[in-house]
């Protein structure tokens, strides 16, 4: 099955989410009639709310409104992140939207990245549901670091993973005295590894421009929004740090070419885990 997928790397304007779902509507529309799946980055309402607890969504006013716009026009949407709340605290939340307006999964952050961790409640389970175009799985960011939640997802018969991102040069710390495009390899290394080791497709979608962080001040993001598959890895990356949308075609058979030449979900079914 052939799949066009668009992938935003979307500059986002902080603490402005009526601004941002309004430009975002933009980019849905240009997408509804060559992609079946449009996705967007982390945070792309808000920007990263830094303990802002007014800007965070307690009555799922901007999943509402996400719901429409994939009704709208006939997309299904994975609106990068939200930021909502409820008795219990906070949670970095994404959901998948089909083209009816129907949620068909949703996943809270499991793997905060540091800054978070002093605000944000983590998630406790991975999502990996059906939809239109096989079984996807969600993550967010920081998530993209630990084989563990894909090794998860792969056991649940995924094979879509859709990743929206925030992530930022200054994410090395210390390490950028060692090589300030560190986080670029990072990434790209992920994204194209996990595709290979677990015969998915890899979505990732990451922010543009320049963020606020509470521990740094102004942020870098380093874009390299991309799409992933086993045998070819990316086909494509937007290797700058601007806002751009791109639309790839992706022939899921592939997927089913690694299992045969891997074997490597066989494996996982029926060998101990590291034997």
């Amino acid at each position: 099955m052939k799949l066009n997928i668009a992938v935003v790397q979307f500059s986002i304007d902080q603490f402005a989410p009526e601004h941002n779902l309004k430009r975002a509507e933009q980019f849905i529309r240009a997408a509804a009639n060559q992609a079946q799946i449009i996705v967007f980055p982390e945070d792309f309402l808000t920007g990263p709310i830094n303990g802002e607890k007014r800007f965070a969504d307690y009555e799922h006013c901007y999943l509402a409104q996400c719901q429409k716009l994939a009704a709208t026009y006939g997309i299904d949407i994975v609106p990068g992140s939200i930021i909502e709340g409820d008795n219990a605290g906070l949670y970095n939340t994404t959901y998948y939207i089909d083209k009816t307006g129907t949620v068909r999964g949703r996943y809270r952050k499991v793997n905060l990245w540091i800054p978070e961790r002093d605000h944000i409640t983590p998630g406790n389970e991975i999502s990996v549901f059906q939809t239109n175009y096989g079984k996807v799985g969600l993550m967010i960011c920081w998530d993209l670091i630990f084989p563990e939640v894909f090794r998860a997802m792969v056991k649940q018969g995924v094979q879509i993973v859709i990743c929206p991102s925030y992530w930022c040069f200054e994410d090395a710390g210390v390490g950028m005295q060692h090589d300030a495009q560190a986080e670029i390899k990072l990434v790209n290394a992920l994204c194209v590894s996990r595709a290979f080791e677990n015969e998915v497709m890899l979505v990732y979608s990451n922010a543009a421009g320049a963020g606020k962080s509470i521990e740094s001040g102004e942020e870098h993001l380093i874009g390299q929004s991309q799409i992933t598959v086993p045998f070819k890895g990316a086909l494509t990356v937007l290797n700058h740090t601007h806002e751009e949308m791109f639309i790839q075609e992706v022939d899921l058979d592939i997927l089913n070419d690694a299992e045969q030449a891997y074997q490597i979900r066989n494996d996982l079914q029926t060998r101990i885990s590291g034997c």
